[in-house]
Order: structure tokens, then C-alpha cells, then sequence
């Protein structure tokens, strides 16, 4: 193995949360020689996301130590709209709407941004260099092999480094979902969550981009199988009233499963959706990415242990999503009989929505 192919740190995946890793990490400051690796051609390309996210203030109050206040100082052009709050639809076909300020953002845009970022302080990267196999301190892409002191999985919910070891549990609770981008009538500076029962164990949501006249929406329902089918179908009945035209579609999933147990050992470490980095009640996690990302970067650049990553997460993080889990598994159980959920629902509009959207 040549030693051009060893690096300090390989880093799989080029999403916010490799990108802040490796931007936190700053080779040029630390002189570590930091290697990004990512399957897609182009940073950020196909989107997989609702592209909503808490203003930081409202980060704050659910990760009062969160200090990652410069990750939300972006190009105007990356935010594509405000959000005021969050309008529920119940089975019962009411609405609520609950007080929550955000923003949405583009969220290619987003991903390139903080990639640029990272490279800017002197990482090296390959695109278009899926990994296969990972064994020991050996990456495997399918033309190039490399060696690493220490390798951090930032490649989303089916992480193939967290499935190289043994010692990390697999993502669970994973939920299909199928999206679109698309002009409209889109100027309310509210998001929609609809949680009928015709979307099991997930929500259809219209998140408008009101800057621009735009709309993310989608549908995640967990053990689906025809998830494309069903958002296809809302489309339709959507399209008249907001003057629809679809732009692009996507999808993905996302893991729902909560944090995952061990999210380092000995010399590797996970981060964002490989990690179990989201809201298990609500699918958001692109805000976890970034701060985890900036906390494991710079636990690298002082040259601390991983463990010192792992007791931050398991201290900051895991208290909040562990939380959020049990409230998503509360709201699976009145799921199971659309009057009663409908109720909690109603109970949630008189004491306050936050459990009902964090947990």
C-alpha cells in the first residue's frame, strides 16, 4: 500500500455531516491529511430531505450546549423561506397549528456549501468513490484502496462502515420516503404535517418554500411499500389548489430507531443518519448532523480519544432523541384507532405541542 493511500482520517460521506466533520478537523490548521470519500458524483445530488430545520434559537432550547451558532451563518441564497410554525392535520381532518420558528433551505445548495467549506481547509476528496468494504483500517472503493488511522461513517441511514463492525447495531425503525419539488401557489410561512390514518407510522408533509414559490413535499410511512403510489395520489388531490407543477422527485429514508447504542469504537466513529442522529417523532436530523459533525471535528483536531465524541453524544444528545423515541412509540400506540388519536391530538393544542413534535 502506497503511503499517498494513507490518511489520517477517512471520512465516508459528504453530507452536512462528513462536511462538518472534516471542516472542524482543518488539515491546513492541524496539518492531518483528512480524505472524504463520496458515492455521489455531485455533492448533494439527488436531495433526499424535507429541507426544514429550527432557526438556531429554537435548536437552543432543545440543546442548550449545542455552540455551533456559525453553522447557521449561510449564504442568503441557501435559505429559501421562513417558517413561523407548524400546522397538524388529524385523522379527524382538523387542523392545529403550533407556534415553531424555521427556516427551509436548498438543501443542494446547503450540502454543497459546507463541502466547499471543508475543502477550503485542505481535505482531499474523491466523488464517485462509492465504498464496498471496509476491514480494519482498510477503505475499499471500487477502483482505489486506502488505509486510515481513524475513519468516520457520515454515509447515511444503511452505513456501510457501521455494518463493516461488529460492534454498531444496525439503524432501526427504517422509513421509505418519496418526495417532490414543485412550483406553486407556495407563500405560507407555515409547514403542513397530515397524520391520517392512510399514512401509517409516518405523516405526509408541504413544506413551502415561500421566498421563491416553491413547495418540498412528501410522505414517509414506515413498513410501506408503495409509498410513490400514495404521494402520487395526494398530488393529485393537492394539485388544483395550489396550482401544482412538479419540478423534480426523490426520495430516501430515514432511520427512526433513535440513537444508536455506540456511536464510536477504537478507531472509528459514526455521525449523523449512520449514527441514528434523528427525531424519532418527527424524521428531522439535518441540525443534529451539523453540531455532532463540528463536535467530532474538533475532538479530532485536539487529538482527544473518540470516547471523548462518545460521552458527548451519549450526555448532550442521547437524553433528548431517547425522549423523542418513546414519544414516537406513545404515538404509535394511538395511532392504532384514528378517534383516539385524534384526541391526543386535541389534548396536545391545550397543554402545548413540544413533547408532541421532540418528544
Amino acid at each position: 500500500m502506497s503511503t499517498s493511500n494513507h490518511y489520517d482520517v477517512i471520512i465516508v460521506g459528504a453530507g452536512p455531516a462528513g462536511s462538518c466533520t472534516a471542516k472542524y478537523i482543518n488539515p491546513n490548521l492541524t496539518g492531518k491529511k483528512v480524505l472524504i470519500l463520496e458515492g455521489k458524483k455531485q455533492v448533494g445530488v439527488p436531495m433526499q430531505c424535507g429541507e426544514a430545520i429550527p432557526t438556531y434559537d429554537e435548536l437552543l432550547t432543545i440543546f442548550p450546549e449545542a455552540d455551533c451558532a456559525e453553522l447557521y451563518d449561510l449564504p442568503e441564497d441557501i435559505y429559501a423561506g421562513s417558517i413561523e410554525a407548524l400546522k397538524f392535520k388529524a385523522p379527524s381532518g382538523r387542523f392545529y397549528v403550533a407556534s415553531l420558528k424555521g427556516q427551509m433551505f436548498d438543501r443542494e445548495k446547503l450540502d454543497q456549501h459546507l463541502f466547499d467549506r471543508a475543502v477550503a481547509t485542505g481535505v482531499e476528496y474523491r466523488l464517485g468513490a462509492r465504498v464496498r468494504h471496509i476491514s480494519g483500517n482498510r477503505v475499499k472503493t471500487v477502483d482505489e484502496e486506502f488505509t486510515a488511522s481513524m475513519i468516520v461513517g457520515a454515509d447515511g441511514v444503511y452505513s456501510v462502515v457501521s455494518n463493516s463492525f461488529s460492534f454498531f447495531e444496525p439503524n432501526k425503525d427504517i422509513c421509505p420516503c418519496s418526495l417532490v419539488l414543485a412550483k406553486g401557489d407556495f407563500y405560507e410561512d407555515f409547514i403542513e404535517l397530515w397524520f391520517e390514518s392512510r399514512f401509517p407510522g409516518g405523516y405526509f408533509w408541504l413544506f413551502p418554500k415561500n421566498k421563491i414559490g416553491e413547495a418540498n413535499i412528501g410522505l414517509g410511512m414506515r413498513g410501506a411499500k408503495n409509498v410513490r403510489g400514495m404521494l402520487d395520489r395526494v398530488l393529485k388531490e393537492i394539485a388544483g389548489q395550489y396550482n401544482l407543477k412538479i419540478i423534480t422527485k426523490g426520495g430516501g429514508a430515514v432511520p427512526l430507531g433513535g440513537l444508536k447504542k455506540k456511536v464510536s469504537h477504537d478507531h472509528v466513529a459514526l455521525v449523523g443518519d449512520a449514527a441514528g442522529m434523528v427525531f424519532p417523532t418527527n424524521g428531522g436530523g439535518t441540525g443534529l448532523a451539523m453540531m455532532a459533525g463540528k463536535w467530532l471535528g474538533k475532538i479530532i483536531a485536539e487529538n482527544l480519544p473518540l470516547s471523548e465524541y462518545e460521552k458527548k453524544v451519549q450526555t448532550l444528545m442521547a437524553p433528548v432523541l431517547k425522549s423523542s423515541l418513546q414519544t414516537r412509540r406513545q404515538m404509535d400506540f394511538f395511532r392504532r384507532n384514528n378517534a383516539l388519536f385524534s384526541t391526543v391530538m386535541w389534548l396536545a393544542n391545550l397543554k402545548g405541542w413540544r413533547n408532541f413534535i421532540i418528544g
